[in-house]
């Protein structure tokens, strides 16, 4: 090798081989280092590597720090442990400053080398499958292009990518790559996985994975069937089975409440280093993957933003006068919520009505999806948040959301998984789940009792929309009387 030639990026040929190796340690020792690919996977890993075979790109969507990069070094283990060769697997960080691949041909010289020197033939004489690893795609311009021209080739090589902007992968991706990608999108763990997270595997598949599939069946049953006793009746077994874990749960939900499900923050117990952490993952979110990718001219009026989203959390927001508060044009406005959607930080509700046209010219409600990241932009990020019963109340009713999201997803997959909230002469209903063409109304009450003029909501949408059935989520109750089930918010948590 030349020491003297230099390559596009301004490093010669060994430092770019170096750093390659320093992405690949696996080409030395044969593994990944345990602490790339911790012991602990989620359900997402299963789903993807289900899909290693295939031939379409594997693409992983989600926010920074959501734990995408560990699903692929773990994905990495799992082909050297059915033994794939180890240097027929590349993995590639493409915001690593060192490499500075930010362009195609950038990329392209860096295959070249890696097929010259670490496979030792050219890439179209493979004869068995090689995998490449892209993490943080969206640094790189008209990847879509490149990927796409690298797979119409046909060549042994399986891409999968990671991107932390929706925007980039979902929208660029699916224009130029229609046919040839597969989505995942990779959110923040659920209740559940957090539960699954601080147990033992068996522990956990015998105590709490059954009944989740047990509850979901019930729910689903009970939907579609218009029959409530069948999801109260596996309820109520569910309880009583899980009587000995109830304070033990009750303790996850409150930190969950807390600190969330980003991986990195469930692992510690440290409040003020989850809240530092959050508010890092907050800072690269706004200013790596946000302001530098839609080019933002005012990033202080993006951070004020996101601080009053915080805050109004689960509220109806009036964009006009948001704007007005903010000092920015409404259609700025709309933009800036249109990137925090994108960036996974943020969803929207919308008022439940059969005509398009109400829902457009109604509020909508906003909710932050993670609790830990919510809290941290609020400044809410310690103990006492529990004790103040309207932030919670804000917190418990976005968990509750994101979780019926989920849940709506599993078992009505759908492109697009929608919200509503309903309101109507002073009455409300806090969330609003379209399912199997049927709707399902849902207060959230996270206190320990509620009188008449809590489910006064309830009972009007249930009058004019005939509900298979209505739930409120509680704290601790659960009951059912006059077609409303009352349920505990860590057992509704568990089941979806």
């Amino acid at each position: 090798m030349n020491r003297e030639k230099v390559s596009v990026t301004g490093l010669d040929e060994i430092e770019l081989l170096r750093i390659l190796y320093a992405h690949n340690p696996w080409w030395m020792s044969g593994e990944v280092p345990p602490s790339k690919a911790p012991p602990f996977k989620r359900r997402d890993f299963y789903k993807l590597s289900e899909n290693l075979d295939s031939p379409k790109i594997l693409a992983l969507v989600g926010a920074r720090r959501v734990g995408k990069t560990t699903l692929m070094y773990q994905l990495i283990e799992h082909l050297l442990s059915k033994g794939l060769e180890p240097e027929k697997i590349l993995y590639i960080s493409l915001d690593d400053p060192y490499l500075k691949i930010a362009t195609i041909e950038v990329l392209m010289e860096t295959l070249n080398l890696y097929s010259k020197y670490v496979l030792k033939r050219p890439l179209s004489d493979l004869k068995e499958q090689i995998y490449i690893f892209l993490d943080e795609i969206q640094t790189l311009k008209n990847w879509e292009n490149a990927l796409k021209r690298w797979y119409d080739l046909s060549y042994k090589m399986k891409f999968l990518v990671s991107g932390s902007s929706s925007v980039n992968i979902m929208i660029s991706g699916a224009e130029s790559l229609v046919g040839r990608l597969s989505l995942q999108i990779v959110l923040p763990m659920k209740f559940l996985e957090v539960v699954r997270f601080q147990m033992a595997e068996e522990d956990f598949e015998r105590r709490f994975n059954k009944i989740n599939w047990q509850l979901r069946q019930a729910f689903k049953d009970a939907v579609k069937n218009g029959d409530v006793h069948l999801f109260y009746s596996a309820l109520k077994d569910s309880i009583n089975r899980l009587a000995k874990d109830v304070e033990y749960l009750t303790l996850f939900l409150h930190k969950y409440l807390l600190k969330g499900g980003y991986p990195e923050i469930v692992a510690t117990d440290d409040m003020y280093k989850a809240a530092e952490n959050l508010k890092t993952y907050l800072n690269l979110t706004i200013y790596k993957d946000i302001v530098r990718t839609f080019k933002i001219r005012d990033p202080i009026a993006f951070e004020d933003l996101i601080s009053v989203l915080a805050r109004e959390c689960s509220q109806r927001i009036n964009y006009s006068k948001l704007a007005r508060d903010l000092g920015l044009k409404r259609q700025t406005l709309k933009s800036y919520i249109y990137f925090l959607k994108t960036a996974f930080l943020i969803s929207e509700s919308e008022f439940y009505s059969k005509s398009r046209v109400k829902r457009a010219r109604r509020e909508k409600k906003v909710y932050v999806n993670d609790p830990g990241i919510r809290n941290a932009a609020a400044g809410m990020l310690d103990e006492h948040l529990l004790n103040n019963p309207a932030e919670i109340g804000k917190v418990v009713e976005a968990v509750v959301a994101d979780h019926c999201k989920r849940l709506k997803f599993n078992l009505e997959p759908s492109l697009e998984t929608q919200l509503f909230y309903w309101k109507d002469r002073g009455y409300e209903v806090d969330i609003v789940m379209e399912l199997f063409q049927r709707v399902i109304p849902i207060e959230v009450k996270y206190k320990d009792s509620v009188d008449k003029r809590d489910l006064k909501g309830l009972q009007e949408f249930s009058r004019n929309h005939k509900p298979p059935f209505q739930m409120v989520i509680m704290r601790e109750k659960l009951d059912y009387a006059d077609d409303i089930l009352f349920i505990p918010c860590w057992l509704f948590l568990l089941m979806c």
